[in-house]
């Protein structure tokens, strides 16, 4: 990953570097290869502009410094992500007549800004946040991929804009008052996140997934450019006549997209439906065997390195294991507090902090299996949410009883308590914030 910072201020200085020095000191380890920086001023040299990046060097090691600018110097951007389809994309650009001087995909975003405007964002496809300063339009475009795998924060006042990768960058500013959103608290509490557009901190908001902003004249504006296909049924579609291997079509080339990379690569691994599907098709399209890392516990019955051991030796994977106690784990604690601004909501996230630690020495981009339970039923909750539309044709007088009678279980039942309570929830978007709240 890279990090990204930047502002639109009023009141000139003589030397805005310092601040954002700062705002990208911030986040060197989201960046430790590489640092820029770029300003200019707006609005007749009554607004200042800034950018910073700090860059994590995966495609292109030496061609890839940013901010970059467009051959014509009337663009700078700042990056953070990977665009998979940027090949596709350079050679639909190469025959419009562009050229190139870089194998960056950082310099086809550019190129395509430059062809398709603000429309840009549409094309591609993979997951990034940047900032790009138009010099001729005097605007300011920031975008995030559709479905927000990359973060990015913004703080407005007035005719004033500040964002960045993570919240600490914003926090440099002096402006920006360090106030806990209390509402926020409630919907922490309750979901274990926050939804956007709020943050934990007062006045810091989230820039939504499959959003673009444009600041303007003093004004910044947001809109939705992209929305999933699958949110209602498409009637008009006939059905994919063997639906596991077109899945299973998308899912091999969107490993071997993600496997583009000028530096050493692996995969993490836990034995899981998710992880192993990818370390499997990860096999196909590399000539050597797949780096792998998997952690565990040292309280056996909570350990899974058995299994993740067992699909490595399957596929002759270069595997690697840690193993944390509880003391590694209250340890690290308050690191990844200050890391995610945030209380550590998922106790995941530590043990797999300390295997990216560990993974870190070998490789420098790692594939996971994040985010894909819901699809590849990688918990017993989501094979069972195919009988929640049963479930409803029970009366109400009878899942309150039903209800009561699973929630006096003991605490060891608890993921059944959920299940029983967010069945009951007749609001689709009310039972998906709650199962991710899980």
């Amino acid at each position: 990953m890279c990090g990204i910072a930047g502002f639109v201020l009023n009141n000139p200085v003589d030397s805005p570097q310092p601040l954002l020095k700062r705002m990208a000191d911030e986040i060197v380890y989201r960046g430790p290869d590489d640092e820029g920086f770029y300003t200019t001023e707006a609005n007749a040299g009554r607004q200042q502009i800034g950018l910073a990046h700090r860059r994590l060097s995966i495609i292109d090691l030496g061609g890839g410094h940013q901010p970059m600018a467009n051959q014509r110097a009337t663009t700078q951007v700042v990056f953070n992500g990977e665009i998979y389809n940027y090949r596709e994309l350079r050679a639909e650009l190469e025959s419009k007549g562009y050229s190139f001087n870089s194998n960056s995909d950082t310099e086809s975003l550019l190129a395509a800004y430059d062809e398709w405007g603000e429309a840009c964002v549409e094309k591609l496809h993979g997951m990034f946040a940047f900032a790009l300063w138009d010099s001729e339009k005097q605007q300011l475009f920031v975008a995030r991929d559709r479905f927000g795998k990359k973060p990015f924060y913004f703080w407005q006042r007035g005719d004033e804009l500040i964002f960045g990768s993570e919240i600490k960058s914003i926090l440099v500013h002096p402006r920006v008052q360090r106030q806990i959103d209390q509402a926020a608290v409630w919907d922490y509490l309750a979901f274990r996140y926050v939804p956007w557009p709020r943050t934990l901190f007062e006045g810091v908001e989230k820039l939504p997934p499959g959003s673009c902003g444009v600041w303007r004249n003093g004004e910044f504006s947001v809109r939705r450019y992209y929305i999933p296909p699958d949110r209602e049924p498409r009637v008009d579609q006939a059905p994919v006549a063997d639906p596991v291997a077109g899945f299973m079509e998308q899912l091999d080339h969107a490993v071997e997209s993600r496997m583009v990379a000028d530096v050493p690569f692996g995969a993490f691994l836990s034995g899981g439906i998710d992880s192993s599907a990818i370390v499997g098709l990860m096999t196909r399209h590399s000539n050597e065997p797949i780096k792998t890392f998997s952690v565990g516990f040292s309280e056996a019955q909570y350990s899974e390195l058995g299994y993740a051991k067992t699909i490595a030796e399957q596929f002759h994977t270069d595997h690697h294991e840690l193993t944390v106690s509880q003391a590694h784990l209250m340890e690290e604690l308050p690191k990844l507090v200050r890391l995610r601004d945030a209380p550590v909501a998922e106790p995941s996230d530590i043990p797999i902090y300390l295997l990216s630690l560990e993974a870190r020495k070998t490789v420098k981009m790692v594939l996971t299996g994040e985010g894909s339970d819901e699809f590849l039923g990688g918990y017993p909750k989501h094979s069972f949410d195919r009988y929640a539309d049963y479930y409803r044709y029970i009366p109400d007088l009878l899942q309150a009883p039903i209800r009561g009678l699973v929630n006096a279980l003991p605490y060891k039942y608890r993921r059944a308590k959920t299940a029983i309570n967010n069945l009951g929830l007749r609001n689709w978007e009310s039972a998906c914030r709650a199962g991710l709240a899980r």
